[in-house]
């Protein structure tokens, strides 16, 4: 081989190795940019309420998610034994979530949530898969395991505990505020009685 024709085989192949990188490269921008894009959806519990403990579906995704369903390693209950997996969007899927979207429904105070889990032996957490798909029709799976036990020994517990008296105490106290106000509602009617009876017994007289 001379020469030329070895210098003219080296710049096919520098040619070659710039494509596959250009293309690399491509794919690689075109695949971080749809994982930008992509929806993810989670069952996820959220312990900022003041009273209450949430369950939460989240899209925390930056794309659109569809055809959403969702399954649950073990039934999420109340302590009233409200089953909160039988609610009809946990029960029957989703049609459509927006991205950077939530959905919350209450499950329980915090204090009984912990009781609860133990009382069935659920130390592990609950477990739940999110199956969906994308605008492309893409289909994709999340598992997501919440276990409030894990925040025992952190303070959370204490302070919940403490929210829930506090919680206790207002209510009694709006319970005493109503008794009140009903006992003088009916004072001033008995007054008011009293006193209609009064001015007719006087024209009575009067008339007499």
């Amino acid at each position: 081989m001379d020469i030329a024709t070895a210098a003219q085989v080296l710049s096919s192949l520098a040619t070659l190795i710039v494509a596959t990188g250009i293309l690399y490269q491509g794919r690689q921008a075109r695949k971080s940019r749809n994982d930008q894009d992509r929806p993810q959806i989670i069952v996820d519990a959220d312990y900022t309420g003041r009273f209450t403990t949430n369950i939460v579906v989240r899209n925390i995704g930056h794309g659109m998610a569809r055809n959403i369903t969702f399954e649950f390693s073990a039934p999420i209950e109340t302590t009233e034994g409200r089953d909160i997996t039988e609610l009809p969007y946990f029960k029957h899927g989703i049609n459509f979530m927006a991205p950077q979207t939530d959905l919350p429904t209450v499950w329980d105070s915090y204090q009984n949530v912990v009781q609860n889990l133990r009382d069935k032996g659920l130390t592990e957490g609950i477990t739940i898969t999110s199956r969906y798909e994308d605008r492309q029709g893409e289909s994709y799976e999340t598992e997501w395991t919440i276990n409030p036990l894990l925040l025992e020994g952190s303070g959370y517990s204490e302070y919940k505990g403490f929210e829930d008296q506090v919680q206790a105490l207002e209510d009694q106290a709006r319970a005493l505020e109503r008794i009140a106000e009903d006992i003088r509602e009916a004072a001033a009617q008995h007054q008011d009685g009293r006193g209609f009876e009064e001015a007719a017994q006087g024209r009575d007289a009067t008339s007499g």
